[in-house]
């Protein structure tokens, strides 16, 4: 999984952006709120710069005490008041780099504009963003703060079902949505607020957001689900 190379906007370039894509951050910021100035941002699958260009100026990095980390396979040319590290986010040593980086903070809110190498098929296009979102979700879950926000883009599809099943034993909310800056049909983006922690999976059938959404009996099925892509043990 890698950064997206722009092509998602349709809005007119503003603004000297390194990529179109960072039009649809905007569009989410001024819906959500997601940026504030003296935050820590992590830009998963940063490449080439555009979403980072603007959790620097959203969130005022040049004159509050906000950082952005970007994350990216391919490097890219540096910004101002950014701090980039070169990794594949499926590594282990990428996420401690990404903890060194943060030491005794923590992210307030994970972008994740992570994109896998297109085929042209539309069911293993979409099996395979569902694998990009599932190691974000894996850094996500080791570097965000409670209470804090993940952006996760994804290709839809019937997989999306599971994603959003795990998403809301995590977060307080989670909304999907299609900005009007994204032009492909299939793309589309979870917003989730109040990162909820980690617990148990003894616990999670039980917890409130599992009765909202799938029921405890599809729950388990979730689980398993989730056990075999590897994104939870029986701790």
């Amino acid at each position: 999984c890698a950064g997206a190379e722009g092509g998602l906007g349709r809005e007119p370039r503003r603004a000297p952006y390194r990529s179109p894509a960072a039009w649809v951050l905007r569009q989410l910021d001024d819906r959500f709120s997601l940026l504030r100035p003296d935050s820590v941002v992590l830009d998963l699958g940063c490449f080439p710069g555009g979403w980072s260009e603007v959790a620097i100026e959203r969130s005022e990095a040049s004159s509050s005490s906000s950082r952005v980390i970007g994350v990216d396979a391919t490097r890219m040319d540096g910004l101002e008041y950014h701090t980039f590290l070169q990794g594949d986010v499926a590594h282990e040593e990428t996420l401690r780099q990404i903890l060194k980086t943060l030491g005794d903070r923590r992210a307030d809110l994970v972008l994740s504009d992570l994109a896998p190498a297109l085929v042209g098929l539309k069911s293993e296009d979409h099996l395979n963003s569902m694998q990009c979102c599932l190691q974000a979700a894996r850094i996500m879950e080791r570097t965000l703060k409670l209470g804090g926000l993940f952006v996760l883009k994804f290709q839809s599809g019937p997989e999306m079902t599971h994603l959003r099943a795990y998403l809301d034993s995590r977060f307080d909310t989670v909304r999907s949505i299609r900005p009007g800056a994204i032009r492909s049909t299939r793309e589309m983006l979870f917003i989730c607020k109040g990162f909820l922690g980690r617990q148990s999976i003894a616990s999670e059938a039980k917890s409130k957001n599992v009765g909202k959404h799938e029921g405890v009996d599809q729950w388990h099925g979730e689980l398993q689900w989730l056990r075999g892509q590897g994104l939870l043990d029986d701790e």
